[in-house]
């Protein structure tokens, strides 16, 4: 970082106080840098050929590759190859070096919006379903109705005597406060420039408890920065300003994309009273299979977006976050990562009158089918059978529930950060093979939101109760997804994908991860592995538990049961396999739609 005297500092942001020491998932290099285009479709990097064009004046990355080590000082470029068929949406970019991303990501994140391509990109409003219901009067080609709400959290408690008094009102002192993380005190250049000088002249500071004339009269209770109150400790911005006021105008149709850009907790947001309806169009740039779903109102965890279109009647709204309708901490936590933001204003909305304009129906919007690419069709057919199954268990090897929380003193004793009893190690990845159908079984994510990098996932199963019209605000089985959590309302899901085709996703190294992003430098990632089937290694570990065994079990057991009924299970079982083969053809026929279609960026 540059100072002001325009010298590179390399001491700049070093830690005052020790963390933890040793080891691959620490709290480490500050100034290391790796971005991540999170929902990003696409090349993993890391088996990439060079950027076309190569740039000037520094390496070049092309792909998702977030285990660049950009240096301090170093300029370095990304290229992203966007495939014509990729569903358009909202992305955001954000850094991920392992060690650093949650300090990082704090305040710099950057909002991608992906729009169809123009040179015959896929549009989903194009569907027969979507011209018959005229859903293109919402999508003006100028953007004129778009309104971005780019969301930031910011939690700033110190770790100091004071502040973990505070705290421990609502649950201890943990990783869900930035500062504690990186282990910051006052006076560390990562938690606050120290006290200010005073304007009367005198020399004092706001930590001397000394008379002020200036414009920050007033007597400072402790040597704290203003953030360690409580109240201002924890809060979220709507694109960079503190409860902003958004303008809108009666009787029109806007489009909200917003983009949960946090690097934990998640936001339940509603509006104080009625008078709008929403309709969300797509969730992490997934269109939804039938557009829009009504909703009244919205859950969106860490690193979440929602496109919505939505109609107001005139008026001044504010729109909430845990108020009201609310989804609540899961009572199994006791960490802050895991709680919903209480913000009674998020931002307010001014919606003027418009002469003529109606008051707002049930329903403004219609409904549609959007034309969807290939590799968000439906998997959720019985027939099909997924080629790898594993589990995903968030714990720390003992219970499924934890309190990720600073190994550093003063706080309470820290858990391990791990994936199926394993923190994150470069040497055993999970196999993801292109073209075979994937399922995983995502477990304790009522607390820790599970994120897939380069390629979505589709929701096969929820628990009992979730998937209903109470939870549309929510996710629904059928969805794609990039980030899923079920906050207090949900332990477990299973999800399917297909990887590919490698025309557009190639072959290499991502990762999956807890996208608490303390917890994912902590260790709570595994990284994955995308082959080409012809090329696939022999299995090694992975932390992932392989449903293999069970699988030569059951083919045992079927053998027997075969020999004992007869022709008439013979019978059945080929008909079965008719189906699962026409299943298999259909699946074929759709890859190689996405082969065909992937040429062009």
């Amino acid at each position: 970082m540059e100072t002001t005297t325009g010298k590179f500092d390399p001491d700049y942001a070093k830690h005052t106080q020790p963390m933890t020491s040793g080891g691959i998932s620490v709290f480490k290099d500050i100034n290391i840098l790796a971005n991540h285009l999170h929902g990003f479709y696409g090349s993993m990097g890391t088996d990439s050929p060079p950027c076309d064009p190569m740039p000037e004046g520094g390496p070049c990355y092309r792909g998702d590759n977030i285990f660049a080590d950009i240096e301090p000082g170093q300029c370095a470029y990304y290229q992203y190859d966007f495939p014509r068929i990729a569903s358009p949406g909202a992305l955001w970019l954000h850094p991920h070096h392992h060690g650093s991303s949650s300090v990082q990501t704090h305040t710099a994140t950057v909002p991608v919006l992906l729009d169809v391509n123009p040179s015959g990109g896929l549009d989903p409003l194009s569907s027969d379903s979507c011209m018959a219901a005229n859903m293109k009067r919402f999508f003006p080609a100028d953007n004129s109705n778009e309104i971005i709400l780019h969301m930031q959290s910011f939690m700033f408690a110190v770790y100091t005597e004071a502040s973990q008094n505070i705290q421990n009102a609502t649950g201890p002192i943990d990783d869900g406060y930035i500062t504690n993380v990186v282990g910051a005190l006052p006076g560390d250049a990562l938690c606050c420039s120290g006290p200010e000088k005073l304007d009367d002249g005198s020399g004092g500071t706001t930590w001397e408890n000394s008379g002020d004339t200036g414009p920050d009269a007033g007597d400072s209770f402790s040597k704290l920065p203003f953030y360690t109150s409580g109240v201002n400790a924890d809060f979220v911005t709507v694109n960079g300003a503190y409860q902003p006021v958004i303008n809108m105008e009666a009787g029109k149709v806007y489009r909200w994309m917003i983009i949960e850009a946090a690097i934990m907790k998640w936001v339940h947001l509603g509006f104080d009273k009625p008078g709008c309806v929403m309709g969300i169009v797509s969730r992490d740039a997934n269109y939804l299979h039938t557009i829009p779903r009504l909703a009244e109102s919205l859950v969106l965890v860490a690193a979440n977006r929602i496109e919505l279109l939505i109609k107001c009647d005139a008026g001044t709204y504010q729109l909430q976050s845990g108020t009201n309708k609310t989804f609540t901490q899961d009572p199994g936590c006791g960490s802050s990562h895991c709680d919903v933001y209480q913000q009674p204003i998020v931002a307010t909305i001014e919606v003027a009158e418009t002469p003529g304009a109606l008051p707002t129906p049930a329903d403004p919007f219609g409904s549609c089918t959007p034309a969807l690419p290939p590799y968000l069709q439906d998997l959720r057919d019985p027939f099909l059978t997924a080629a790898h199954r594993n589990e995903i268990v968030p714990s720390t090897g003992n219970t499924g529930l934890m309190n990720f929380t600073n190994p550093q003193e003063p706080g309470p004793p820290s858990s391990a950060c791990a994936l199926n009893g394993m923190t994150y190690q470069d040497m055993n990845a999970m196999q993801e093979i292109i073209g075979e159908l994937h399922e995983l079984s995502l477990w304790n994510i009522n607390v820790h939101p599970y994120h897939h990098h380069t390629q979505p996932f589709q929701i096969i199963s929820l628990p009992d109760g979730v998937d209903s019209d109470l939870n549309n605000g929510s996710w629904r089985v059928g969805d794609w997804a990039d980030t899923l959590e079920l906050p207090n309302i949900g332990f477990q899901a299973i999800v399917r994908w297909i990887p590919g085709p490698v025309e557009i996703t190639g072959t290499g190294y991502a990762v999956l991860h807890c996208h608490i992003l303390p917890h994912e430098d902590e260790g709570c990632m595994m990284k994955t592995h995308l082959l080409e089937k012809a090329y696939m290694p022999d299995p090694k570990p992975t932390g992932a538990h392989s449903q293999g065994g069970k699988a030569g079990l059951t083919i045992m057991v079927l053998v027997l049961v075969v020999g004992l009924i007869g022709v008439p299970v013979v019978l059945y079982k080929k008909k079965k396999a008719r189906k699962a083969a026409e299943n298999d053809a259909l699946m074929s026929t759709q890859y190689e739609a996405a082969r065909t279609q992937s040429t062009g960026v």
